[in-house]
């Protein structure tokens, strides 16, 4: 019963993938010859192949359950001692299920693309199927060769060798299937993409169509990358959230491209200009999401992110260089078709030039970030030497480009389309401008800015603490302008400018990140070795520790030290960091203490005990304006989920 399950699960998959190369050549030939019924015969496969991998991976997912370890990806990832949670969210776990998760999603995804288009794209549907089916081959390839995941193992083991204990994290389950529907979604407007590339002009279906897309794609990607960091800080340990990892860079560059394409998208609207832009940017945001998957799983990078290497990076590879090839051939010979709607319409010092100075900026980052994720492995690749790229690298850039993107942000929202006017008078404006410094001096007060300890550290935090209140209350004074205008009627209001709303949720939302990503200049640390009964000190915080106590959680032993927190001889709060071994693992790992207060975290790691006299060693850290950072996540989705609600959208 068991090996027919595998086998079925394994043919499931090879006929979804001779099924999706029948959709690419009936759809390719469909635009060829103009023949409608033959593209309804590739949407259907494309069906068929959607109910197929959903049938493929329950098979999977019941054999988990199972705990059937025929089946060698089971068997490695589970365990009869894994909770049933865990049990669930093995199924991505590592390679081969987190590539068949990807498929799953990117199969649902294509076919809610094929069969909810606007009206007046059905002309170039076939190119947009022809695309996402070719995309769907490749993955059902790689599933039936290098991330099997229904391999069997005979005899069937009594036990699996368990799931990775650092995955074994709330946060870390729901990380991985949120980044890949935000990679899978991004794939509908670089599909988009090349349907107009194809068919040589872009029509306001398409673009409506590809704005709703993307906006999802921006809310999924923003809320699975803030996931990651969030993991990060409460399962490793080391009191940080980014610390610009290859892998962590792997997921930002789409998020980025993603960004800029909201904006292109925004200028086309408005003014019909940077249609070849938005059509390059789709595809920067698609090519770069597969290339964070080469990054993750070839095994090029070594990172504390890299959970399921393989041999794959080689085909993923030969497929990212084939895609850019594909794309600059059929952008080169087709982009000259794609011209401006009103090509009257000039540039000038208007808002379409900010929102052009945006993507600018932006875009600047993102080749920051590209060049220190891939300069170790060019570098290895011709001096045969590993030479590392640190952090340092990225901080001293990342300030400048967050002030830039901080004024970018206010100017550039009170600024009209093709006027050299703005929306606000300069009063208001210098009024919001003169608020913000009480706003930013009671910020900067209670936020304890004054304990940085390097003047350039301060005189950082000072201005852009300032700039980050100064671009809040212009585009808040904007918005009572725009309120003003319509006489207070709010439910007029939220009808004709329910996008704009949206940007300006999503800017807020920035904004406070950027509040937070300020406080690391402050952070405090401190290393200390206690004996039971004894106490220490940091920032006004007084610990004691009380000794250790062993529990028993889920399938993990947790050794937990007992630390009582008072302040000023007021008894606060115990925390209980620890340290937590597993069945399946020799190996220890951290339980992170976090308690604290909007203004700050007391974040303490147990790094080691010695039962025999009872003294511990805990790293313990204060952590300014950390929630700021996961506040400003919510902000910046509802933002998105705010635009797509937009009514003079249409639908699409």
């Amino acid at each position: 019963m068991t090996i027919a399950l595998a086998d079925i699960g394994y043919y499931l998959v090879l006929l979804c993938a001779i099924i999706s190369v029948y959709g690419v050549i009936s759809a390719l030939f469909a635009t060829r010859l103009r023949h409608r019924p033959l593209y309804l015969s590739a949407k259907m496969a494309q069906t068929v192949a959607c109910v197929l991998t959903i049938a493929a991976a329950a098979i999977l997912w019941w054999s988990f359950f199972a705990r059937d370890y025929s089946f060698t990806y089971i068997f490695k990832n589970s365990s009869n001692d894994l909770p049933p949670f865990y049990t669930l969210t093995a199924f991505w776990s590592s390679l081969e299920g987190s590539h068949l998760l990807w498929t799953l999603l990117l199969s649902v995804c294509a076919t809610v693309a094929a069969w909810t288009h606007a009206k007046d794209n059905e002309h170039i549907m076939p190119y947009v199927s022809a695309s996402l089916q070719a995309v769907l081959a490749w993955m059902y390839y790689l599933a039936l060769t290098h991330s099997d995941p229904f391999t069997r193992m005979l005899p069937m083991p009594n036990d699996g060798q368990g799931m990775n204990a650092l995955l074994q994290n709330p946060y870390m389950a729901i990380h991985p299937p949120t980044l890949f529907v935000g990679y899978t979604l991004l794939a509908v407007p670089f599909a988009y993409g090349v349907a107009a590339l194809c068919y040589g002009d872009i029509t306001a279906g398409w673009l409506k169509t590809v704005r709703r897309w993307a906006l999802l794609a921006f809310c999924f990607l923003t809320a699975g990358v803030s996931l990651g960091g969030r993991w990060a800080y409460v399962e490793l340990g080391w009191a940080g959230y980014w610390a610009w990892d290859p892998v962590e860079n792997s997921s930002l560059i789409p998020w980025l491209f993603c960004v800029c394409l909201l904006h292109s998208l925004l200028v086309q609207d408005k003014v019909g200009h940077l249609k070849r832009m938005s059509i390059a940017l789709a595809f920067g945001a698609f090519f770069f999401s597969f290339f964070g998957t080469f990054i993750t799983r070839s095994g090029v990078i070594s990172s504390v992110h890299s959970f399921a290497q393989s041999p794959i990076g080689g085909s993923y590879l030969l497929f990212l260089a084939g895609l850019l090839l594909a794309f600059i051939v059929i952008y080169y010979w087709r982009a000259p078709s794609i011209l401006p709607a009103e090509a009257g319409k000039v540039w000038g010092m208007a808002k379409e030039s900010a929102l052009l100075v945006t993507q600018f900026i932006l875009l600047t980052l993102v080749t920051i970030v590209v060049i220190g994720t891939l300069f170790p492995i060019v570098a290895e690749a011709i001096i045969g030497q590993r030479i590392s790229v640190q952090a340092p690298y990225f901080n001293s850039f990342a300030p400048y480009i967050g002030l830039a993107l901080v004024v970018a942000i206010a100017i550039g929202n009170i600024m009209r389309y093709q006027r050299s006017q703005l929306t606000i008078s300069k009063r208001m404006l210098f009024v919001a401008l003169v608020s913000a410094l009480p706003l930013a001096l009671v910020f900067a007060s209670y936020g304890k800015v004054w304990h940085t300890p390097a003047p350039f550290a301060l005189a950082a935090q000072c201005v852009g603490i300032y700039f980050c209140f100064a671009s809040l209350l212009v585009l808040s004074v904007d918005v009572m302008a725009r309120l003003s205008d319509l006489r207070f009627k709010l439910k007029l209001f939220l009808r004709r400018n329910c996008g704009y709303l949206g940007g300006y949720v999503a800017h807020i939302g920035l904004l406070i990140a950027v509040l937070g990503f300020l406080g690391n200049y402050r952070a405090l640390d401190k290393s200390v070795q206690l004996a039971k009964g004894e106490k220490t000190s940091l920032f006004g915080y007084d610990l004691s520790f009380d000794g250790a106590v062993m529990r028993q959680d889920n399938n993990a032993t947790i050794m937990e030290g007992i630390l009582q927190v008072s302040r000023a001889g007021q008894q606060l709060y115990s925390l209980r960091p620890g340290q937590s071994r597993y069945p399946t693992s020799q190996e220890v790992f951290h339980e992170i203490a976090v308690r604290g207060n909007f203004w700050h975290d007391l974040y303490v790691v147990m790094t080691s005990f010695k039962p025999s006299d009872q003294t511990a060693t805990f790293n313990i850290h204060i952590n300014p304006t950390v929630k700021l950072v996961w506040l400003s996540i919510f902000f910046m989705v509802a933002g998105g989920l705010l635009a797509l609600f937009d009514p003079y959208r249409g639908k699409s």
